[in-house]
């Protein structure tokens, strides 16, 4: 115990630094607009003063502006709140949930539309307040999770586990002090408030964002600034293969937030002439592993982990959890390979179709293995009242395929029970805000007509 309560001493946050005396400073940069720390701290006035002050009430945070969620901490720490960072893409409403039936209260640029009751800010220039950070156990910013397999979630992270979080981060990324970022992953998702605010902030680095860009201003904005860092998803690296005709400058390639393919990874290594390090973690965990590659995952340092005897589900514990004392089993399958493990798929992806189980990330693979098949994701679905399997494919650009193609080509590959009874064809896979596949997008595709 005495470790665990070391490290929630009230200490100063790590990313004061960059909200220091020099506020003249140029920290975070977006489509172009530049942000110097006074000017994110006037909007955080502007922030603070508008936000309801009964103490009932939570905030949440819904913007694609990088710049907004920054300043939106900033003002809502000065009011002893964490906030909510919500996707604007999705219309779940936060509650508030210590006070049954209570909406919390949701912050928003004027500039941006809100659909539904919303407090709209509009940057006045006010006097820049002197900021205020969360220590210890108090909490600092709240994540909505699990929306893609059941009703969203509010995950707290505190001052402590951030923290303690960033100790082991520059380390094993080999990031220099100060690190530049450039952001490709929009602001409500927990990989950038990780990756691209936390560490530049606690640093003393810089942040870019290029909101609603596209591959090629992506591969434009890494010649001309070099940044130290570069996050993103795999959907992020599958479109910069895409565009990409000459090596990239020095630079980390991160991906996480979903498992990155192994002929992305490939692909981009061959034409930027950089590997992409890869980062497994939740909002719920925080990061667990990393690895370069399609070998074993590393741990990362101060975590413990097994491999669950009987469901042969992964197990961790580290001291940046919400409990550090305590086990997390989480929904993937590993198993041990010598001082790091590897990973066989959600646990979630097991399916009973007519009696017998199987996993769907298996229909995945015959797929992809398809020469023609870029993506492929597999659903669970009603069908007539009994489960049945869909998978939705895109096709790699100048190929062609059909869906009997697709079909005959699994039906070589998997035993007659795993064939998925749906078989679409689409010109890309829809995604959330954070890059993730939508999956009840595809399950909606097909368990409406009852196909």
């Amino acid at each position: 115990m005495g470790a665990k309560d070391t490290s929630r001493v009230a200490r100063e946050s790590p990313i004061a630094v960059t909200f220091g005396d020099d506020r003249c400073r140029a920290f975070l940069e977006e489509n172009g607009e530049t942000w110097t720390v006074e000017r994110l701290l006037a909007l955080a006035a502007d922030i603070a003063r508008v936000t309801p002050s009964s103490p009932l009430d939570s905030l949440a945070v819904r913007s694609d502006s990088a710049a907004f969620v920054a300043a939106a901490l900033l003002g809502a720490w000065k009011t002893r709140r964490a906030p909510l960072l919500l996707d604007p893409s999705s219309r779940v409403e936060p509650v508030d949930p210590e006070t049954p039936g209570h909406r919390a209260v949701v912050l928003v640029p004027s500039d941006e539309r809100e659909v539904g009751a919303a407090v709209a800010v509009r940057e006045e220039r006010s006097t820049p307040l002197d900021p205020e950070f969360p220590v210890g156990d108090a909490a600092e910013v709240a994540f909505l999770t699990s929306g893609s397999t059941g009703e969203p979630k509010r995950t707290v992270k505190r001052a402590y586990q951030l923290a303690m979080e960033f100790e082991v981060e520059p380390g094993w990324l080999h990031a220099p002090r100060p690190c530049s970022v450039l952001c490709l992953v929009p602001p409500f998702h927990i990989l950038v408030y990780i990756y691209g605010l936390y560490l530049p902030a606690a640093t003393g680095g810089r942040t870019s964002f290029l909101r609603g860009s596209g591959p090629r201003a992506w591969v434009d904005r890494i010649h001309s600034w070099r940044p130290d860092l570069v996050v993103g998803v795999p959907s992020h690296y599958r479109l910069l293969n895409e565009v990409l005709r000459d090596p990239l400058p020095p630079a980390i390639f991160l991906s996480s937030g979903a498992p990155l393919p192994q002929d992305v990874g490939e692909r981009f290594a061959g034409l930027a002439g950089r590997r992409i390090v890869q980062v497994y973690g939740s909002t719920e965990t925080g990061g667990v592993a990393t690895r370069d590659g399609e070998g074993p995952w590393t741990p990362l340092p101060g975590l413990e982990w097994r491999v669950e005897p009987g469901d042969d589900r992964l197990a961790i514990r580290s001291p940046w959890q919400e409990s550090p004392a305590t086990w997390h089993r989480t929904d993937d399958l590993a198993e041990d390979a010598g001082g790091a493990f590897l990973l066989h798929g959600r646990a979630d992806s097991i399916v009973k179709v007519g009696g017998r189980r199987f996993s769907t990330d298996e229909i995945v693979r015959a797929a992809l293995s398809h020469p023609a098949v870029e993506q492929a994701y597999a659903v669970t679905y009603r069908r007539y009242g009994e489960p049945a399997i869909a998978i939705f494919v895109t096709v790699v650009p100048g190929l062609k395929t059909s869906t009997p193609e697709v079909r005959s080509h699994l039906s070589e590959r998997l035993a007659p029970f795993k064939l998925p009874r749906t078989i679409r064809i689409l010109e890309a896979l829809p995604t959330k805000g954070s890059g993730k596949v939508d999956a009840e997008a595809l399950r909606n595709l097909v368990s409406i007509a009852g196909a």
